[in-house]
C-alpha cells in the first residue's frame, strides 16, 4: 500500500504538509465527496463527554450540510510519548470505530499515532485535514490539545489557522458528572473501583468484555457451577477484581451470568481470568465470541478455606444475580 507521503507530496499542487501515516488508500475510503466537519481525538471509551461532542459535531454538520467526520488516534500516543507506561484500553479499536459511527459520524479515520505523526504541529494538522479531508469546520472538545507538545493554546490556534486556510472552529463546553468533567481517567477510576453503576453511568451504557470461548481447568463444573472463560485482549482495562452480575451474549443467545474477574486465590492462581456461570444454560460453547456486559458488582474476590466454602459462597451469589437481574 502506498505511503501517504510519496502518494500526496511533490508535483504540481503539492501540499505544503502531508500527514505521514495517512495512505492514499484510507484517504480513498474516509474522504466525504463533499466539505467535512471534523473532531480529533483518541475517543477511547466513547463516553458520554465523547457523545456530546459528537452530537454538537453533528449539528453544526447538518446545519452546513457538510459530513460529519471522527479522526481517531490508535494507538493511544502515550505509547510513543512515554513508552515506559503502557495504557489500557476501555473500547477495541474495533468497538470504538463503531460507537462513533453509531453517535453520529458519516465517516471515521483511524490515525496511527507514530514518532513522525507527534512532531506535526497543531497548524499543521489543522491544514492537512482542510486540504486533504476537505474540512469546513473543526469541533473542538472542551480540554482539545493536539500537535507537537499538545499545547494548551490548542483552540486559539486552530482560530487562527481557521482565519488563515478558511475553516471554522466551533468549541464546546465540558460535560459535568458530580461536578467533574466525564472523562477517561474518570472512567478508568470507577472500573478500577469496581462501582459498575458509575461506569454505566458515564458510558451512557454498560461495560462490555469480548473474546472467544476457551477452555479452563473447569473446576467450576466440579462443584456444580461450569464456566465460560473468555480471554480479552491484554490491553483491556478490567474492573476491580470480584464477582459481577452481567448479561451475556453467546451464539445468538441473551442469558444471565455470575462472572468472577480474578486470580482464584482458593486455588492458588495468580494470572486474572474471566469466567462467566451462565444461569439455567447448558450447551457447549466452546470457540463462540461471548460478550459480557457488566451490570454491578456482588462481592470482592477473596480466598475460601476449600471448594465446599466456595459451592455455598457461589450459591449465594448466584441468588444475588438473580435479584439483581431477574
Amino acid at each position: 500500500m502506498e505511503d501517504g507521503r510519496n502518494a500526496l507530496a511533490g508535483g504540481p499542487g503539492a501540499l505544503s504538509v502531508t500527514l505521514p501515516t495517512l495512505t492514499s488508500a484510507q484517504l480513498e475510503l474516509a474522504a466525504p465527496d463533499g466539505g467535512s466537519a471534523l473532531v480529533m481525538g483518541v475517543f477511547d471509551g466513547v463516553h458520554r463527554g465523547h457523545q456530546t461532542l459528537l452530537g454538537r459535531l453533528r449539528e453544526e454538520a447538518d446545519a452546513r450540510g457538510l459530513a460529519p467526520g471522527v479522526v481517531t488516534l490508535h494507538p493511544h500516543p502515550v505509547t510513543v510519548l512515554r513508552p515506559d507506561i503502557t495504557p489500557s484500553y476501555l473500547t477495541s479499536l474495533e468497538d470504538r470505530l463503531r460507537l462513533l459511527r453509531n453517535g453520529g459520524a458519516s465517516w471515521v479515520l483511524p490515525l496511527t499515532f507514530t514518532s513522525e505523526l507527534s512532531e506535526v504541529t497543531a497548524e499543521e494538522l489543522a491544514e492537512g485535514f482542510h486540504r486533504l479531508l476537505n474540512m469546513q469546520v473543526m469541533v473542538l472538545g472542551p480540554d482539545a490539545a493536539f500537535g507537537r507538545g499538545a499545547p494548551a493554546d490548542t483552540p486559539e490556534r486552530m482560530r487562527r489557522a481557521g482565519e488563515e486556510f478558511g475553516f471554522e472552529v466551533v468549541q464546546i463546553e465540558p460535560l459535568l458528572a458530580g461536578g467533574e468533567r466525564c472523562s477517561s481517567t474518570m472512567v478508568r477510576r470507577a472500573l478500577g473501583e469496581g462501582d459498575m453503576r458509575a461506569v454505566t453511568d458515564l458510558l451512557g451504557r454498560p461495560y462490555t468484555l469480548s473474546g472467544p470461548v476457551v477452555r479452563g481447568f473447569e473446576r467450576g463444573r466440579t462443584i456444580g457451577f461450569p464456566t465460560a472463560n473468555i480471554s480479552v485482549a491484554a490491553d483491556r482495562a478490567l474492573p476491580a477484581l470480584g464477582v459481577y452480575a452481567t448479561r451475556a451474549t453467546v451464539a445468538g443467545r441473551e442469558l444471565v451470568g455470575a462472572t468472577n474477574i480474578g486470580r482464584r486465590p482458593t486455588f492458588d492462581e495468580g494470572h486474572i481470568s474471566i469466567e462467566t456461570h451462565l444461569l439455567d444454560f447448558e450447551g457447549d460453547i466452546y470457540d463462540e465470541r461471548m460478550e459480557i456486559a457488566i451490570v454491578d458488582r456482588v462481592r470482592p474476590e477473596r480466598a475460601f478455606s476449600g471448594p465446599e466454602a466456595l459451592r455455598a459462597q457461589i450459591t449465594e451469589d448466584v441468588g444475588h444475580v438473580r435479584e439483581l437481574l431477574s
